[in-house]
């Protein structure tokens, strides 16, 4: 699928490197003044290694946005439930931050998570998510020990 420029496509095994980059850099970013250094190190080894991210290619769980041939973006996704999806992680890179690259990777996965609820959470701290996530139409539906959870209803498109 091809939105503004932008291909989403199931990630394949040989992406996890560059879904790699991207996490990276993107956490670097976003975290970079919300948490210590060493939580932000923490959360890229955590969140960002390889035998993760695997594992989230290999089910079917991981989406990847590339523009021009380059992966710029990334969405991690669950389904913890029949009538409820969520969404673990949207990474953009730094350069692609802005031009719909998230708002594509989410709106596909709007567009196919067959749920009537789609979840997700991020840090209280985490100011550009909450704005990029309302953009979107979640809604809060919770806040707990700092983290905000956020509704949304699917949307066929």
């Amino acid at each position: 699928m091809t939105a503004g420029g932008v291909e989403i496509r199931p990630a394949v095994p040989a992406d996890v490197p560059a879904l790699r980059a991207v996490g990276v850099a993107a956490w670097q970013l976003a975290y970079a003044g919300v948490l210590p250094p060493a939580e932000v190190a923490n959360g890229i080894a955590e969140f960002f290694n390889e035998y993760s991210l695997g594992a989230a290619v290999r089910s079917g769980r991981m989406l990847v946005a590339e523009r021009d041939g380059a992966v710029v973006g990334l969405l991690e996704s669950d389904r913890p439930a029949p009538a409820r999806a969520v969404i673990r992680k949207v990474y953009v890179t730094p350069d692609q931050q802005r031009t719909g690259v998230g708002r594509a990777l989410v709106e596909r996965y709007l567009a196919t998570a067959g749920a009537p609820a789609v979840v997700v959470e991020h840090d209280a701290r985490a100011t550009a998510a909450a704005a990029f996530f309302e953009t979107l139409g979640f809604t809060v539906f919770a806040v707990e020990a700092g983290t905000v959870r956020r509704v949304s209803e699917a949307r066929p498109r």
